[in-house]
């Protein structure tokens, strides 16, 4: 995987929504957070723009993302909220310049596609992590520390605790991933993720449990577990029952899929749509350690 520069004080960052509209005070916000970085932040088109959810037309928000992904100046693209949009704008955005150019990418939840169409059609990492919306819970500042030093190259490396479901084992490979549903979604299409060799990062937000085993089963039949070195799983927020009860919890779902493998599981990494968003380098080489004690996630560039 080819890592993009990565950043120094007194760049030029772009800002963005491909998805879903974010209010401006939050917008703010990451204005002044990126200034205490020493950034200089560009805001695109689609901030204040509105039609319906999205951040403004799909044609605004597919040409204000490849104005940044094409502009030299700007060194990483900040995506400000999730939610949908980009699968309906990303087969129209052209890759040409960014691919000899590349820059950071940022965030999560619907920028998963953009995450998994780059990892795979131009083999360049990107960063899953903290978005401007997320400061409406607040500011959580070892989300925006962790993401900081992912941006500038610093090293990264976290322990968690260790959880009653973990499977124990080793793992370096590339890691990859995002939020389930959405992975599910880009099969078939440009953004599918290659997840063969790979250490696998999932999580998800707001879907019923029988619907996130089918994600997850549709992914097994797809192959998306067959070939994996490991799996670490974030957040899974607002996983709700049904009527009649679907009989397991969400953590049982995710070991029911994977029990025909052996790779090493992780749950509980603090990522996803849930409070603490640690920064993740989707492409980077990683080593996940999973044991009794608990689990150590590194990143090796």
């Amino acid at each position: 995987m080819i890592l993009p520069p990565f950043l120094k004080a007194g760049d030029k960052v772009g800002v963005l929504s491909t998805s879903n509209y974010t209010e401006q005070k939050y917008i703010d916000e990451l204005v002044s957070i990126l200034k205490e970085w020493k950034l200089q932040p560009v805001l695109g088109k689609t901030i204040g723009a509105r039609r319906g959810s999205f951040a403004g037309s799909d044609a605004l928000r597919c040409n204000d993302l490849q104005q940044m992904l094409d502009n030299d100046q700007i060194r990483a693209v900040f995506e400000t909220m999730g939610g949908y949009g980009i699968i309906r704008v990303i087969e129209q955005v052209n890759f040409n310049k960014f691919k000899y150019k590349p820059k950071w990418l940022v965030g999560y939840s619907d920028t998963t596609f953009l995450h998994s169409h780059v990892q795979g059609m131009l083999s360049t990492a990107t960063i899953h992590g903290t978005m401007a919306a997320d400061l409406e819970a607040g500011y959580h500042a070892s989300s925006w520390e962790s993401l900081r030093k992912a941006l500038f190259g610093e090293p990264l490396e976290y322990h968690i605790k260790a959880h009653p479901l973990n499977r124990e084992g080793k793992a370096e490979a590339i890691l990859i991933g995002g939020t389930v549903s959405i992975l599910c979604n880009a099969k078939g299409t440009m953004s599918e993720a290659n997840t063969n060799g790979k250490i696998l990062f999932l999580e998800e937000v707001g879907e019923k449990q029988f619907r996130l085993d089918s994600y997850l089963v549709s992914l097994k039949q797809a192959g998306k577990f067959k070939y994996l070195k490991g799996l670490l799983v974030g957040h899974l927020t607002d996983i709700t029952e049904d009527d009649p009860p679907f009989g397991k919890t969400p953590e049982e779902i995710i070991l029911d899929v994977v029990k025909d493998y052996d790779f090493p599981v992780c749950f509980g990494f603090p990522a996803g749509h849930s409070g603490v968003n640690k920064a993740l380098v989707f492409g980077a080489n990683a080593q996940l350690d999973v044991s009794g004690k608990g689990t150590t996630l590194r990143f090796i560039y």
